[in-house]
């Protein structure tokens, strides 16, 4: 998964060093990832893996590491799916 993860923030995001040198606790704000790049991270992980993640886990710190990353996705994947009911 790690690996998936560093070829999307190579291509999404513009930072200073190639994800693939970088720890999976890097700080990816402090080596310039800026809000609208966390999006387009975002959104390129959840197309990638077929997840979404849920509204109250969309922070900052989520988008902070490769190791939040991931916990994320795992959460994602494993979340009950959203169930759409007719209103009435």
């Amino acid at each position: 998964m790690f690996e998936i993860i560093q070829r999307l923030i190579d291509q999404e995001v513009q930072i200073s060093v190639p994800a693939s040198n970088l720890t999976p606790r890097a700080n990816l704000y402090e080596l310039g990832m800026t809000p609208y790049t966390a999006i387009r991270l975002l959104l390129a992980i959840e197309r990638e893996f077929r997840v979404e993640f849920a509204r109250d886990s969309l922070t900052r710190e989520t988008m902070a590491t490769m190791e939040n990353i991931v916990r994320g996705v795992r959460a994602a994947q494993f979340a009950p799916a959203y169930e759409w009911r007719d209103a009435a």
